[in-house]
């Protein structure tokens, strides 16, 4: 397995999500499968592909996988961990919220009747495990084996973001990819890039729950109104106050994020793993073509979701 190879992986996912909604578009009314069956077969789009890939390629799933014992210590610290990165993801959410819409808000009406226990489990469990197998086990360690590091984690953060099909997700899901690399490589354990993950999708999930039903039915524009009458200014004004109050926040809690970070490197006994990660081996400016990511197929991949994403867009206006 190599670059190539996970490319055309992840082109296949890509087209296969874009066949699903443009095949869904066409149908209208008259195939009406749920939300949870929905975001359910979205994940089979996402892990099918992957699990055929393996196959293909011939790949055990633990040769990709950093299987290292989770301790007790380490999972409570990455759980802290996850909340001191939270205010540095709402500030990237709030951000991509001055341009476009919060898909998350737009899922809320959806949700609405279906049994809290499927959502915790779709959305917070079975989804967070999903992606991660797919994004940062087959799709970094594919990237990983062409000995750029740092290009790896970038690339397979991005792609992971673009997987999302919308500028709002993909702004922060960027954000996750790169801290589960992190986790991966920091602590030698998939565990605690899922358990990274799991953590973000469940505190929104709690969120929801909590909601006042008339506010969890609202959809994104309705959600607008409602800000724009509570605060007496425009929506952009709004979110531009939210913006400068939680970059303020994130800079202490992104701070001690990293602290805490590196008392996980050392728990785990893997400061110098992480050093040469980020050291240059030796091999840069090189060209290898063994070394490369980039190939036509990612080029195209990466092309389509743009375009679907901005077409989405004007669609929307």
């Amino acid at each position: 397995m190599n670059s190539k190879k996970v490319n055309w992986l992840f082109t296949s996912i890509i087209v296969l999500n874009v066949i699903l909604v443009v095949l869904v578009v066409l149908a209208g009314d008259r195939i009406s499968i749920g939300t949870i069956p929905s975001l359910l077969l979205s994940q089979v789009i996402i892990f099918v592909p992957a699990v055929l890939f393996l196959a293909g390629t011939k790949t055990r799933p633990g040769d990709l996988i950093a299987a290292a014992r989770p301790k007790w210590s380490v999972s409570l610290l990455v759980i802290l961990l996850t909340f001191l990165c939270m205010p540095l993801i709402v500030t990237v959410n709030a951000i991509s919220m001055l341009f476009v819409e919060n898909e998350v808000s737009n899922l809320q009406p959806l949700l609405q009747g279906v049994p809290a226990w499927q959502i915790v489990l779709m959305i917070g469990i079975l989804g967070p495990l999903s992606e991660e197998f797919v994004f940062r086990g087959v799709i970094y360690h594919g990237y990983r084996r062409s000995g750029r590091m740092v290009a790896a984690m970038l690339m397979s953060a991005v792609l992971f973001g673009l997987m999302h099909l919308n500028f709002n997700q993909m702004s922060y899901a960027i954000l996750v990819g790169v801290m589960g690399v992190l986790l991966i490589e920091g602590t030698g354990s998939f565990f605690y890039s899922f358990l990274f993950h799991a953590c973000i999708n469940l505190t929104n999930v709690v969120q929801l729950l909590m909601q006042d039903p008339e506010m969890a039915a609202m959809d994104a524009q309705q959600t607008q109104q409602m800000i724009e009458s509570l605060m007496q200014m425009s929506y952009k004004q709004a979110m531009c106050i939210v913006v400068a109050v939680y970059a303020v926040i994130s800079c202490f809690t992104t701070a001690l994020a990293g602290c805490l970070y590196y008392l996980i490197l050392k728990k785990e006994g893997r400061t110098e793993h992480i050093r040469l990660m980020f050291a240059k081996d030796g091999k840069a400016g090189v060209k290898d073509a063994n070394r490369r990511i980039w190939s036509l197929p990612l080029i195209f991949s990466m092309a389509l979701c743009l375009m679907y994403m901005i077409a989405e867009i004007a669609w929307m206006k």
